[in-house]
């Protein structure tokens, strides 16, 4: 399994990996914006993206578009501080689960793992959002 990372805040990007990596086994590549994650996806294959919202140039739901428009169907899961209006427009734009950023990392992250390993392993539709 790979996962696609993609959020213009480094530290995010750095502790991200982390989590990801080293605490839940889970391989991931970063990217700070949009633009760079649509040439990644040319060359490189993903089980999952992780996007943040809150993007210059680039929202995480403009790029959700993006993708599903170029009828690329890799599990998307918009991970960011924004709340319920902006999970709402991430499902009906095709996004597979929203999850909000909270100052818990270690909550989040584990729940980030768990909706990862939910999606690989099922062909079901969206996984139910969540808003703490």
């Amino acid at each position: 399994m790979k996962v696609l990372i993609v959020d213009d805040n480094p530290s995010c990007l750095e502790l991200s990996k982390t989590f990801l990596e080293v605490f839940h086994d889970i391989p991931s590549d970063t990217v700070d914006s949009a633009k760079e994650a649509l040439k990644m996806l040319e060359k490189d294959s993903y089980d999952v993206i992780v996007s943040d919202y809150d993007m210059p140039f680039m929202n995480g739901i403009t790029f959700l578009r993006t993708i599903r428009d170029k009828r690329i169907n890799i599990p998307f899961i918009l991970f960011t501080g924004f709340g319920e209006e902006i999970m709402y427009r991430a499902i009906e734009n095709g996004a597979n689960s929203f999850l909000q950023k909270t100052g818990d990392s270690k909550t989040q992250y584990s729940e980030l793992s768990k909706r990862i390993w939910q999606i690989v392993n099922s062909s079901t539709g969206p996984i139910r959002a969540e808003i703490k």
